[in-house]
């Protein structure tokens, strides 16, 4: 897909408040969120394996839901701009996980999804930033950490928590 193709594609979903997208080079993923990603209160980014660097995403002022398949982004972004983002759902994008830091900076997150396609496989150094998600409501995660301190105890003030680390351990609340 070609710059031109994303302004031929976005044409087509004028007014709409919701978008998935596939496939896209980095420099197709920047120009999208750069020109047409705060026309959206959801994006679906879909298999968009030749992602790398999500720092565009701080951009987004009026964005309420993002989710991810299958992206490679190397890490989350810096989320203290995205004041309107109330839900985050990564799925399948180990690398993303890797360090759960800047989810706490999300002013207003609501509901947070993490899970791989391999259930349980994944493993976090820590879950700790989680805890620092003071407007958070709704937990679902399926990874492992290594932090001793992690206490699923520690989420029963959400609505919704569901922690499944592995066929035999879960729990919810």
């Amino acid at each position: 897909m070609s710059l031109p193709d994303v302004d031929r594609e976005m044409e087509f979903h004028k007014g709409v408040k919701a978008v998935q997208i596939s496939n896209l080079t980095q420099k197709e993923f920047d120009y999208f969120i750069e020109k047409y990603g705060d026309e959206f209160e959801a994006i679906y980014f879909f298999q968009n394996t030749k992602v790398r660097d999500l720092t565009a995403l701080a951009k987004l002022r009026e964005i309420q839901y993002l989710l991810f398949y299958n992206v490679r982004g190397n890490a989350l972004w810096d989320m203290r701009n995205n004041l309107n983002l109330k839900g985050i759902m990564i799925f399948s994008c180990k690398k993303m996980l890797s360090d759960l830091e800047q989810l706490q900076l999300a002013p207003n997150l609501q509901e947070l999804i993490l899970c791989s396609a391999t259930f349980g496989k994944y493993t976090v150094k820590t879950a700790e930033p989680l805890k620092n998600c003071k407007k958070l409501k709704r937990l679902f995660i399926d990874f492992n950490t290594e932090d001793k301190r992690f206490c699923p105890e520690d989420f029963q003030r959400l609505d919704v928590f569901q922690y499944q680390c592995d066929r035999k351990r879960n729990f919810s609340y």
